[in-house]
């Protein structure tokens, strides 16, 4: 007689309940996130779309107001004569057109302004419109704003054999700029923040030559990025910068208060003993 199949323990219908109810909700779960998960995404991507069309409708509103004057309907630009005729904008590319309203360059209130680094003249919000109105007249095209958050790990060595390169040329050996150029180029960078100084490089504004990736790469920026802020956070061995002008300007500038002063106190002990002279002869 075949013996009878073991009986199924208390424990064992447990499992297999709670099996059947993680089973049960696992369905659930899916079914849910087949039925309405791609709603969800879809609401997504539109509300990304809405936000986009409005960003783009804000920067066209701005654009007409602040820059169609100079630069042209849809950024073709204005090839006129004179202060009023603005570069066309198309296809330059989100650095530029950032870097130009981050550093107050842009827009101009008169015409005839020499373009020069100044606080910001409009909202975060209205810049970020207006580089995306820029930007949509040729996507794709130009510069993109450059990601340099890891500038503050970068190789300052590194960074000095850089800027030794590409950029002490114009803008002096400390970054205080020169005497001679253009100013709006070739100036002091001790007001530049790290996003403007990498903008900067890969945009070339003004006269400033453009330096791609092929040329200054992703590294190379963030080092030069990290150069030039520590130039400006080094303390001065000596004690006195004289505005970082660099050895040879800050040595002749030594040399002539030096002479300088030396002149004066022979000239004052000259001028004693002559007066010493006199008395004694007058006796």
């Amino acid at each position: 007689m075949p013996a009878a199949a073991p009986r199924p323990t208390p424990d064992r219908h447990r499992r297999r309940r709670a099996l059947a109810i993680a089973t049960g909700l696992a369905l659930l779960v899916a079914l849910v996130n087949v039925v309405f998960g791609g709603g969800l995404a879809a609401a997504q991507e539109d509300e990304a779309d809405i936000s986009s069309d409005a960003l783009l409708e804000r920067g066209a509103q701005i654009y007409g107001a602040q820059c169609a004057l100079c630069h042209g309907e849809a950024g073709r630009g204005l090839p006129v004569d004179g202060p009023d005729g603005g570069p066309p904008l198309i296809g330059v590319g989100p650095a530029s057109v950032d870097f130009m309203i981050r550093t107050g360059r842009m827009p101009l209130d008169n015409a005839n302004e020499r373009l020069s680094h100044r606080p910001q003249q409009m909202t975060d919000e209205d810049r970020r419109a207006i580089v995306a109105y820029v930007t949509s007249l040729a996507p794709g095209e130009g510069p993109g704003i450059p990601d340099i958050e890891g500038w503050q790990q970068a190789d300052l060595s590194r960074g000095l054999h850089q800027f030794t390169t590409h950029c002490a040329a114009c803008h002096g050996p400390t970054a205080a700029g020169v005497a001679v150029g253009q100013r709006d180029v070739s100036s002091n960078l001790e007001v530049s923040t790290p996003l403007e100084i990498a903008e900067a490089v890969r945009s070339g504004p003004g006269v400033m030559p453009a330096f791609n990736e092929e040329i200054v790469p992703q590294q190379d920026l963030e080092a030069i990025v990290a150069w030039v802020m520590d130039l400006r956070e080094r303390e001065s061995p000596g004690g006195l910068a004289i505005g970082r002008s660099g050895p040879v300007s800050e040595g002749f500038i030594a040399w002539v208060l030096g002479l300088g002063l030396l002149m004066i106190v022979m000239y004052l002990l000259g001028e004693k003993a002559d007066e010493e002279v006199d008395d004694h002869g007058g006796e």
